[in-house]
């Protein structure tokens, strides 16, 4: 019998190894198959999200450059600004920086420099409108800037306020790129929008801008409205998913190789570089294992976000790769305890088996020595 326990032992360590890889082949594949599910649902809803807001955002900024409210405010501004004195910057950045009381932290509140001039004035009206524009939408700053490049009115009074576009030291920033693109067009409804870079005037913060022609009546451009875009909204968007198990993390990758949102804050000066990455901003969509520098594989979903396509045409110049991924790991970690589980309590059925066989045998090997030792007792 004990031949019979070894081969019977080693048929169910056979079948148990077999049918356990069978299994676990199995739930890996279907664990794999849902998590890029996920992964490619997470990635487009995202994508979804990002032109949706900024289609709100490019309405909103086309609104406003055609709101009668602006119209005029701009007509007061620049009135004002021209009587301001023989050189307006620099009395502007005197009345609202040099002896603003409130500067730098609480310029936002200070409606009038009280000097008496029509500036002041259209100032506190125009101010009191896109103040409440910034707090309600959360742009970071609304400027109107003259058709000679001068900066007439800025929200937050950054050192970029009372320059110029086109001879001042910001003239080659994107907002100054931004100002260019909108005078050489011959189409008076033209909007700029540029990617997010290091603005020095925000302490280098990444600044995105939107820019468009205030037109009044007669078809004379009189200036231009430009919004400096929030990135908070993005972050919101673009934020990690992350549960008691898993984390799904989320990587709006620029043409620069540079993040775009500010939730990996470790990261967000490190360029950013690997296959998908690559090929999403090649214009590529896909999901595939990708091996990334700490060494650990990572289930990669990737695609092109242009944020600029569905407004001012295709265009290349705004292209981001939008990632999501998750570690390989936590998408098979559930499948492997529940196959360790299953293997466990295979293995303990079969040695629970396995004993009361022995058990079953034993006794009857007891049984049939007995009556053979009744048989041969002597009478």
């Amino acid at each position: 019998m004990r031949i019979f326990h070894l081969v019977f032992i080693s048929v169910l360590l056979v079948a148990l190894v077999v049918s356990g890889k069978k299994i676990a082949a199995n739930l890996h594949q279907e664990a794999i198959q849902q998590a890029t599910k996920n992964l490619e649902l997470t990635r487009d809803i995202r994508i979804a999200q990002l032109n949706s807001e900024v289609k709100t955002m490019y309405s909103e900024n086309r609104f406003w450059a055609e709101s009668k409210l602006v119209k005029e405010g701009m007509s007061q501004v620049l009135k004002g600004w021209n009587l301001l004195s023989i050189d307006p910057k620099n009395t502007a950045r005197k009345l609202y920086i040099t002896d603003n009381p409130l500067f730098p932290n609480y310029t936002a509140n200070y409606l009038n420099a009280n000097d008496g001039s029509l500036y002041s004035a259209s100032h506190e009206k125009i101010h009191k409108l896109l103040r409440g524009l910034t707090n309600n939408r959360g742009y970071y700053d609304v400027y109107l800037i003259a058709n000679n490049g001068d900066i007439v009115y800025t929200v937050y009074k950054e050192d970029d306020y009372a320059t110029n576009l086109l001879t001042g030291k910001y003239r080659d920033s994107t907002l100054g790129q931004g100002f260019r693109e909108v005078q050489e067009s011959t189409n008076l409804n033209h909007v700029a929008l540029y990617d997010f870079t290091p603005y020095q005037p925000s302490n280098n913060k990444p600044a995105s801008f939107i820019l468009s022609s205030i037109v009044d009546n007669n078809n004379r451009t009189q200036g231009i409205i430009a919004f400096q875009l929030p990135t908070e909204a993005l972050d919101k968007i673009l934020k990690s998913v992350v549960t008691k198990n898993k984390k799904i993390t989320i990587m709006p990758v620029g043409p620069d190789h540079l993040l775009r949102n500010r939730t990996e804050q470790e990261k967000i000066k490190e360029k950013q570089n690997n296959a998908a990455i690559t090929k999403a901003l090649e214009g590529k969509t896909g999901i595939e294992n990708i091996i990334e520098s700490d060494q650990k594989t990572y289930l990669t979903a990737y695609a092109p976000f242009n944020f600029s396509m569905n407004i001012l045409g295709n265009t290349n110049k705004n292209t981001w790769g939008i990632i999501v991924k998750q570690d390989i790991n936590e998408v098979l970690d559930p499948v492997n305890k529940h196959i360790k589980k299953w293997l466990s309590l295979l293995l303990g059925l079969a040695l629970l088996s396995l004993l009361l066989s022995w058990l079953f045998t034993r006794g009857k090997e007891d049984l049939a020595i007995t009556e053979e030792e009744e048989t041969h007792r002597p009478v």
